[in-house]
């Protein structure tokens, strides 16, 4: 049932990608990153003339400014595509009519949001992965990237993701709103986890804050891959880290999600 669950949620959300969002909505995703990546492109020429403060390398360990905004966009762009998505599933079930006929089911929970989780994925490493390109002429450099380093954090990564998506879902799901919740958690997440400069400029409560998110060691392992190619073991503190709070997201999205179904049904039928 678990792998069935997988295969029938991948490919019906396959189809209904192809056929209900065209290409140009895999366009519109693309050029989001290109228009925040040309802002630090111009910010950073125009406006400051290519001058960085020394507290800047002193806390990033680099001068390459543009490289650490794109990877940072990119990384951002992934949590937005995999969280929105996922979480959205099941308040898209709600809305369109069917989630009474899916509580009803044979189906296996788990199985059914890494189908959607899979089928995201997919997608959205393609925009990613595209938007790379065209950020080439912006100046991202991946002289030294480490292969097997990048794949494993893109993995701990998205593992990362997949259990804050469950708890986004959730409230969703309660509140049976997608804008205000979901567009929050995204501005919060730009604000606390060195998207575009570096977490030590922060307040110290927003640092602590953002901390609790998986998002912020998720970037910093992808920088760590592509700007310095260091090493799998030299990032073990950071991945063990990042998967204790993916795995805890992951046990109280899944809990809460278990109970709010349960709500969301009795509102429907009451």
């Amino acid at each position: 049932m678990f792998i069935k669950s997988i295969k029938a949620t991948f490919i019906r959300d396959w189809i209904t990608q192809l056929r209900a969002y065209p290409m140009h909505f895999f366009i519109g995703n693309v050029l989001t990153v290109f228009y925040t990546v040309l802002g630090a492109f111009f910010m950073y020429h125009l406006l400051f003339q290519g001058h960085l403060k020394a507290s800047f390398e002193q806390y990033t360990g680099t001068s390459d400014y543009m490289t650490y905004v794109i990877i940072g966009s990119l990384a951002y762009a992934l949590v937005v595509r995999t969280l929105l998505n996922v979480s959205r599933s099941l308040i898209t079930e709600l809305r369109q009519g069917t989630l009474e006929s899916l509580m009803l089911a044979p189906f296996s929970r788990i199985g059914y949001f890494i189908g959607n989780m899979l089928q995201q994925t997919i997608t959205s490493l393609g925009e990613v992965f595209l938007s790379m390109i065209f950020c080439l002429i912006f100046g991202l450099s991946v002289g030294t990237i480490n292969g097997v380093t990048f794949v494993v954090s893109l993995v701990m990564t998205l593992y990362a993701y997949f259990g804050l998506s469950l708890c986004l879902g959730a409230i969703m799901l309660y509140t049976r709103d997608t804008y205000i919740s979901q567009n929050t958690l995204f501005l919060f997440i730009f604000l606390v986890s060195g998207v575009i400069f570096p977490v030590e400029y922060l307040p110290k409560y927003l640092n602590v804050i953002g901390a609790s998110l998986p998002v912020r060691d998720s970037i910093v392992i992808l920088r760590a891959a592509v700007m310095d190619g260091v090493t799998i073991e030299s990032l073990s503190p950071i991945y063990l880290r990042l998967f204790l709070l993916g795995t805890g997201y992951f046990v109280v999205g899944y809990s809460a999600i278990k109970k709010i179904e349960r709500i969301a049904l009795e509102k429907i039928f009451g």
